[in-house]
């Protein structure tokens, strides 16, 4: 896994007020008061802006997909861009709860989407996954170090309470997706404008710091552009509204584009891609494209996904001029990333929720103007690594809980040496109610070997050379027992140990058997 003692492995055990509804775009751009005062001994900003279901592929500066990037290309270049980044376990919750924590789905308990089931179905709730009342997480951390603390859209941390809010989405497929989240749930941000879970972009619903539970506000733009006016609002700060002046502030932009249904997008965006279809954008050749994929998933669907990409992308733009225009920039530490990727029929799977690169590799810039060197680098980071690392960064070291499980890569984000750097990645998939099953696999810098155990029948694996074939469409585990014995002896079982994870391969190749005894 990476070159650290056996106790460095076993460490991790131990504004108020309703904001209404903004209007369109224009309207925020006229000149506003430019904050110019620069103290060198106060705490920095911080600023994290995350989409849901972007992979890394569609980075424009990346020369994979075929989208339409312009702002996130700039800021690249400004950047510290860890092209390698992954998300461990890539699903909404779990990837949410990773990035409170810093810690790893079987120790946060988070290990499968929040929601509520119906009358003879199951659901996240009925096995408490959802983030605890009493769960520390950074947010709660930096709210008391001081930190004004606002939240901008979706959550999906908690699992919805009866009687349940009138929503598109409760009930669908058997659950109840949706609802606000109590005051007292709210981890330390003081701004709340946000959702549980609710996929009509076109049509979202929000709930602010004084919003009823029964009476959401119900605004008519795309979600990221209302989202984005919503963030700058927040950085402009007029007659103190949004936030304390006199103290640093956290905000986070959640935007749930491009995450399906794809088809929730304004034209204009879809406008700058005339001509193309999805097969036409669309080129990887591990795409499967006669498939039956469930109705509104599926690569038919790659060209509305690629207009959202370039959606996000002008929305997050719009913020990150605004902080410049503000002089902000080198006051705040800035940090754009997503929860996970989408295959949009890569190797024949919808979304994500699989060991592919599609699904698994993330995006993941810091930039701090001053502060950091922008330049690339292929560190092997993970999502619980995201907490600890922004807190080193942040000159919180001290403030790292001994339960936090990712690594702190501050020096190595910063150019400096000191850091250990892992040799590895952990995969989990863990069904739910059934933590000793699921898939468990690894990722190095040169494969990605996935064993799946399921009950009453013998382990499969999946092992792919991610070097000699990129795109992943062979298998190569069969007659490979020497290296699988390798991946699982030196990288996946320090994985299992490291966080607590009680599924171990009950049956292994006779080489890995051999070794074991």
């Amino acid at each position: 896994m990476m070159s650290i003692s056996r106790r460095d492995l076993l460490k991790g055990i131990a504004v108020t007020g309703a904001v209404a509804a903004t209007p369109a775009c224009s309207s925020l751009t006229g000149n506003q008061p430019v904050v110019t005062a620069k103290n060198e001994s106060k705490k920095p900003n911080l600023l994290i802006i995350f989409p849901d279901e972007f992979r890394t592929q569609s980075l424009g500066f990346m020369n994979q997909d075929r989208s339409l990037t312009p702002y996130l290309d700039k800021f690249a270049k400004q950047s510290v861009v860890l092209d390698q980044a992954v998300s461990n376990f890539p699903l909404c919750t779990p990837f949410r709860g990773m990035l409170m924590t810093g810690q790893y789905p079987y120790r946060n308990g988070i290990q499968g989407n929040s929601h509520t089931a119906m009358p003879g179905n199951f659901g996240g709730k009925d096995f408490g996954i959802e983030l605890k009342k009493n769960t520390l997480t950074w947010s709660d951390i930096m709210k008391k170090q001081g930190y004004s603390m606002g939240y901008i859209g979706k959550w999906h941390l908690d699992a919805p309470e009866a009687p349940f809010v009138p929503s598109y989405n409760n009930p669908m497929e058997g659950r109840y997706w949706n609802d606000w989240t109590a005051p007292d749930r709210r981890h330390g941000f003081d701004f709340w404008y946000s959702y549980g879970t609710y996929d009509l972009h076109m049509n979202p619903i929000y709930w602010t710091n004084d919003t009823p539970r029964d009476k959401p506000l119900q605004i008519n733009q795309w979600s990221p552009e209302h989202e984005a006016d919503i963030a700058i609002k927040y950085l402009r700060n007029e007659n103190g509204k949004y936030r304390d002046s006199d103290k640093p502030f956290t905000l986070v932009v959640s935007m749930n584009p491009p995450h399906s249904p794809y088809d929730q997008v304004p034209q204009k965006y879809l406008d700058r891609f005339s001509g193309e279809t999805s097969e036409s954008l669309n080129t990887r050749p591990n795409v499967v494209w006669d498939k039956d994929y469930q109705d509104g998933y599926g690569p038919k669907y790659f060209k509305e996904y690629m207009a959202m990409i370039n959606g996000v992308d002008e929305q997050f733009g719009r913020i990150i001029n605004e902080l410049d225009r503000l002089n902000l920039a080198e006051d705040t530490l800035v940090i754009f990333f997503s929860d996970h990727g989408c295959c949009l029929g890569a190797n024949g799977n919808p979304t994500k929720n699989v060991h592919y690169e599609e699904s698994m590799r993330i995006p993941m810039m810091f930039r701090w103007p001053g502060k950091l060197s922008p330049r690339q680098d292929n560190l092997l980071f993970s999502a619980p690594d995201i907490f600890p690392t922004m807190f080193g960064l942040m000159g919180m070291d001290q403030q790292i809980p001994d339960s936090v499980e990712g690594t702190n890569f501050a020096k190595t984000v910063r150019g400096e040496n000191g850091d250990t750097r892992p040799t590895s990645q952990l995969y989990t998939f863990v069904p739910y109610g059934a933590q000793s099953y699921g898939r468990r696999g690894i990722r190095t810098d040169h494969y990605t070997l996935m064993v799946d155990r399921k009950i009453g029948k013998p382990l499969t694996y999946v092992l792919h050379d991610n070097v000699n074939d990129p795109y992943q469409m062979a298998n190569i585990a069969e007659g490979n027992d020497a290296l699988i014995n390798q991946l699982i002896e030196e990288e996946l079982l320090p994985w299992l140990e490291h966080t607590g994870d009680p599924w171990r391969p009950a049956e292994v190749p006779a080489s890995v058997l051999k070794a074991f005894t």
